[in-house]
């Protein structure tokens, strides 16, 4: 008997909650934003232009290269967007149709897509740290997105 009367109870709770919350959210307002600023990418190599019947995978993370550091030869299997946080990256690719082969300079807040297939050597030839962030865009299944040069090639 006390079983059914919490039950009843709670139900009656629910249907006035139900009814109270409503008028409640019509009359708050709508959050406007406040101090958000977005800035535009620059992109200055291709885009990802493919289509996707399959469910893509997104992977990467930050990259850092000391001053005088590089990747070493290196070729991206899957396409890779790369946004350059801090300093000057600088992209030596061995391969690439004209304005892709040989050497491209990234500043902070530039960043570009390398659609992959391409031999390239990423550099930081200044004596500041370099600063990027590399995301990969895959399919279930496929390799890893990085090939690295084996040592006799």
């Amino acid at each position: 008997m006390i079983i059914k009367a919490l039950i009843v109870a709670l139900a009656s709770l629910l249907v006035v909650g139900s009814a109270i919350l409503p008028a409640d959210a019509q009359d708050q307002k709508a959050p406007e934003a406040k101090g958000l600023k977005v800035r535009g990418l620059v992109t200055s190599l291709g885009g990802f232009a493919a289509t996707v019947n399959e469910p893509l995978f997104v992977t990467g993370g930050t990259v850092e290269l000391e001053p005088g550091g590089q990747t070493g030869r290196q070729q991206f299997r899957v396409p890779t967007f790369i946004f350059v946080i801090e300093g000057q990256l600088i992209t030596d690719y061995q391969d690439g149709p004209v304005g892709i082969k040989g050497a491209q300079y990234h500043a902070a807040g530039q960043s570009f897509m390398d659609n992959g297939g391409w031999w390239h050597n990423h550099t930081n030839r200044s004596d500041k740290p370099v600063r990027y962030l590399m995301l990969h865009l895959g399919y279930p299944g496929r390799p890893d997105p990085i090939l690295k040069a084996d040592k006799e090639d």
